[in-house]
This record gives C-alpha cells, structure tokens and sequence, in this order.
C-alpha cells in the first residue's frame, strides 16, 4: 500500500465524478474527451480502493502512514 487515506478518498470522489459526469449525466464532450475521461475514472477508483498506485512505486513516493 503507497495510498494514504486522504489520497484514496479524493481519488475514489474524482474518479466517481469523472464517470459519473460522462455516464450519467451524459455531458456534451467528443468522444474522444468522453473515453479518456471515463478511463482516467476507472483508474482512480482502483487506486482508491486497492490503496495503491503504480506510479507512486515508480517514483518510490507514499503517501500511506
């Protein structure tokens, strides 16, 4: 684990809203904007709840105490 609370809980909210912006809500965007939004999305979700992020191990950063 390398993901603070903190970090997790703004994670998993930004990542909520960025699929919910583009699934629910259907905002007008491009496509293109739609995907990368709903994949930017995916991604924080699961770093939020797995507690950890691939790119903080890169860069041996941790935020989890």
């Amino acid at each position: 684990m390398n993901v603070g609370l903190l970090d997790a809980i703004i994670r998993f909210v930004v990542g909520w809203v960025f699929i919910h912006l583009t699934t629910v809500l259907k905002v007008e965007i491009s496509p293109l904007v739609k995907w990368i939004l709903i994949i930017i999305g995916i991604i924080l979700v699961v770093t939020s709840v797995t507690r950890h992020c691939s790119i903080y191990s890169l860069f041996k950063i941790s935020t989890y105490r």
